[in-house]
């Protein structure tokens, strides 16, 4: 992938995040998951250097920030709106050991610090260059430190999300980034072979079931306040025709206009 492609794909994600901020913690989901993923964090100290990657409007850093209250907690994200949440959250809370920091991912600004930890939700499968990412993340860890990720498994949010996506490319000729449609990171597999790319002393995969009934409205607002936004922008004129043929077929699978939300994820621990 060329500089100038991986770039493109960096615009459109921090366009899409930028847009969707201020209705982003709407999606419960992300809350539920943050909080099973450090519970999942078991680590021993005071002084320790915490470090979460595509941090959002805060949910995994002010979770840890409860769990460790005298950790050096720093969180990155490439979105200035979500970022300006995050902090605002992280004030009203009067948690006082989390910094916020405008930083790409793959560029990551903190020279030769280590990390004891260092956590990512649901952000490894939007990086351009994964594989250099995981890496390097890795690369940052003390020895003993942790890497904990999250990302969903291959069934969340099925059977509406492709419902959703195969009609948007058919009727529309709007195609999801590949990317999206492969779900990277969506198996066991797939993450035993992106970790066997470093040197680790303990992988752990731990299969988390996220559900909750929603009803199709409230689905609707949730497709327009997460990455899925990016692709619903570019129907412009048509936003509201594509509206009505999607949630008109998802009410006509359903009896009491909800459907059960499923975000069923694997949150993962690499040990070093």
């Amino acid at each position: 992938m060329s500089n100038q492609e991986n770039q493109k794909i960096k615009d459109g994600i921090k366009s899409t995040f930028d847009n969707v901020a201020g209705s982003y913690d709407n999606n419960k989901q992300f809350v539920i998951s943050a909080k099973k993923m450090v519970e999942l964090i078991d680590l021993e100290g005071n002084d320790l250097n915490i470090l979460d990657l595509s941090t959002g409007t805060g949910n995994i850093t002010i979770e840890l920030a409860k769990k460790f209250p005298k950790a050096n907690i720093f969180g990155v994200d490439i979105s200035d709106e979500m970022l300006n949440i995050a902090r605002e959250k992280s004030k009203e809370q009067k948690l006082d050991n989390i910094t916020y920091h405008l930083q790409d991912v793959e560029n990551l600004e903190f020279d030769d610090m280590k990390f004891d930890l260092i956590t990512c939700g649901y952000g490894l499968f939007f990086y351009p260059d994964m594989d250099k990412v995981f890496c390097d993340v890795c690369s940052r860890l003390n020895d003993g430190g942790k890497f904990v990720f999250s990302t969903f498994n291959e069934n969340a949010f099925q059977p509406y999300s492709k419902i959703f996506l195969e009609m948007l490319e058919s009727n529309y000729d709007i195609k999801a980034p590949i990317r999206m449609e492969k779900r990277q990171l969506a198996t066991k597999g797939e993450i035993e072979e992106l970790s066997s790319q470093v040197k680790h002393k303990r992988l752990e995969v731990n299969d988390t079931d996220i559900r909750f009934p929603m009803s199709i409205d409230e689905w609707w607002k949730l497709l327009n306040s997460t990455g899925y936004q990016g692709l619903l922008s570019q129907l412009e004129g048509n936003y509201s025709q594509f509206e009505n043929e999607y949630t008109e077929y998802l009410k006509s699978l359903s009896e009491d206009d909800s459907i059960e939300f499923n975000a069923d994820s694997l949150i993962c621990v690499v040990s070093v």
